[in-house]
């Protein structure tokens, strides 16, 4: 059998021997149809591939991996630090121990300003607290630049009792202002800043 196929190769290299220039032709005619199939098949692989790589170095400014990598750090930093300066919502729990410290304080009137909308769920859930002890409370913004975290003015006794509610109810600290003419209205203001770090 071994023999055979020795014959048989034998056989087919002196008949390629014959004819160099044809066999060599055709060799080349089907490499090229080969190439072209292929070229055809995968163009626009390569040229999908392409623009990627060229909306990457567009967009990394021609970094190198580690100026890219560290580009990518601070920006999850950027984000995680806007993350954390949202303030959260009050638990059920929190909310009614919330109500019933002011629900002795008797009906007041009080405005919720709101610095961003980082600060929505808690407004939404300390006008909805107020409302339900029978306070006016509404929810609003400011025109004027609100402190950095919780600020609850005019200062009285009513607003100390406001203040060490929204203490325990958040655990932030809270700033007493002075503010004669809204203690000559007999209102109150609640400034809900940039949550602090």
């Amino acid at each position: 059998m071994l023999e055979q196929f020795v014959q048989y190769f034998l056989g087919e290299v002196r008949l390629i021997a014959e004819a160099p220039l044809v066999f060599g032709a055709a060799v080349l005619f089907l490499g090229a149809i080969i190439w072209v199939v292929l070229r055809w098949r995968y163009s626009a692989m390569i040229e999908h591939r392409n623009r990627i790589i060229a909306l990457y170095k567009a967009r990394l400014d021609g970094a190198t991996p580690d100026q890219a990598k560290s580009k990518m750090d601070n920006l999850e930093g950027q984000v995680l630090s806007l993350k954390n300066r949202e303030w959260p919502k009050l638990a059920p729990a929190v909310v009614t121990n919330f109500e019933s410290i002011l629900a002795s304080q008797g009906p007041h009137v009080v405005s919720v300003l709101l610095q961003d909308r980082d600060s929505v769920f808690l407004a939404r859930d300390l006008v909805d607290a107020f409302k339900r002890i029978g306070w006016k409370a509404k929810r609003d913004t400011s025109m004027n630049d609100i402190p950095d975290g919780l600020t609850v003015w005019p200062e009285d006794d009513v607003a100390r009792a406001i203040s060490n509610a929204l203490t325990m109810a958040t655990g932030a600290l809270v700033t007493l202002r002075e503010d004669q003419h809204l203690k000559g209205q007999g209102t109150y203001a609640i400034g809900i800043g940039y949550k602090p770090d």
